[in-house]
């Protein structure tokens, strides 16, 4: 009797922790979009977004390398942040980048983004309006270089 005690006592310990663990499965992609204006090729200030942590006023910062036409955004919030790489080698049509975030921190982590550049007005022009639009989801983290 006592080995069935003893097997009972492993296996419910062993339920009791897959549900107590956290999942590995990505969450829902979900709808992205969002407006920001740019003062200059280095630094944007969101108007809005439909990505609560992403509130108007938070700003994007840019590190650039235009001879391979790439920058990498990195986005701070309130306890957390995420980078990403933007590819600007698109020169037909009205997608200006494509870009991909696969990292974060603290209330990012997990995040994933991957968007579409668009601009309502001249893309020289600061009082243009940027556009991202695309899915993000929450899921494992991997790296993205």
């Amino acid at each position: 009797m006592r080995p069935a005690r003893s097997l009972l006592v492993v296996v419910a310990t062993i339920l009791a922790f897959s549900v107590l663990a956290p999942t590995v499965s990505a969450t829902p992609h979900q709808d992205f979009h969002l407006d920001k204006t740019c003062a200059s090729d280095v630094l944007c200030t969101l108007l809005d977004s439909n990505f609560k942590p992403f509130r108007p006023g938070t700003h994007v910062t840019y590190v650039t390398d235009w001879p391979n036409g790439l920058t990498y955004p990195t986005i701070k919030v309130r306890h957390g942040s995420t980078t990403g790489i933007c590819d600007w080698n698109h020169p037909h049509g009205s997608v200006f980048a494509k870009c991909t975030f696969s990292q974060g921190t603290g209330v990012l982590t997990g995040f994933h983004l991957v968007v579409d550049v668009t601009v309502t007005g001249d893309p020289g022009d600061p009082a243009s309006i940027w556009h991202w639009d695309g899915r993000y989801w929450f899921g494992p983290q991997h790296g993205h270089r």
